[in-house]
């Protein structure tokens, strides 16, 4: 070997040794990883696999409404009330709401008529705080199955052609399942074709019409509001028999 130069000997003791980057890496003793590993497994283990694992989960939720926080409880459906579409009624969709909401009865008129309608009553022993929200229509050809649960009232002229299209097409067998009203005039008597529809259609009547500038026309009306009261009691007997209550309606009828 040859010597090395002396002055090259006093230069390279006094640099500082530098490490390249496996050696740094490497430090000046082994470590063990493999903590580090078991630790990361675990979460790996967690991760749901793809969506089948939140899939899953909203399937339990809904089968099993009370793992689900801050649910809100369905609302209950609006009750149902079918008009008669015969232009003999005394009760059709253009006065129908003045009727049994505001207890005064006018004429039916010949404007062309909403499809749906409104009316609220409050029922005391279901909610004495919230009216109670009915819908009117004349015809159930946009019902669903389901809707049926919800008619709590028929009115009636005693034709049965009214029937064509309902759920119970026999008279009869309809008002075993739903309340009957026959609005007439006071004085006449129901025809023989409502009498023959059973005990559980109310036959009610009003005093007939007169012009308002008729002497007495206005008194005439003092009466009407004691038979939408009757109408409405035999309507609210007739749910709570079926199961209507606050926050519940009947899932049959």
């Amino acid at each position: 070997k040859g010597t090395l130069d002396p002055r090259l000997v006093q230069i390279y003791e006094g640099e500082r040794r530098m490490g390249d980057r496996n050696s740094v890496l490497r430090g000046i003793k082994p470590t063990d990883f493999s903590h580090i590993r078991k630790l990361a497994a675990q979460f790996m283990t967690r991760k749901p696999t793809g969506g089948s694992g939140d899939i899953r989960s909203s399937t339990n939720i809904s089968n099993n409404p009370s793992l689900a926080l801050n649910q809100k409880p369905a609302r209950r459906p609006d009750p149902i009330i079918l008009l008669s579409p015969s232009a003999s009624s005394l009760l059709r969709m253009s006065n129908a709401k003045a009727f049994l909401e505001g207890g005064r009865y006018t004429p039916p008129d010949h404007s062309t008529p909403p499809t749906m309608l409104a009316v609220s009553r409050i029922i005391k022993d279901m909610d004495p705080n919230r009216p109670i929200r009915f819908i009117l229509v004349e015809g159930p050809e946009n019902f669903r199955p389901e809707y049926w649960n919800r008619v709590v009232a028929v009115f009636t002229t005693g034709q049965t052609w009214q029937f064509k299209s309902y759920k119970w097409t026999n008279p009869v067998e309809l008002f075993k399942h739903v309340q009957g009203v026959y609005l007439g005039w006071r004085g006449e008597q129901p025809p023989e074709s409502v009498r023959a529809f059973g005990h559980k259609v109310l036959a009610c009547s009003v005093e007939k019409w007169r012009d308002p500038g008729q002497p007495g026309a206005e008194q005439s009306r003092w009466r009407d509001r004691e038979v939408v009261e009757s109408i409405w009691k035999a309507i609210e007997t007739n749910m709570r028999a079926k199961g209507w209550r606050k926050d519940a309606a009947p899932t049959s009828i």
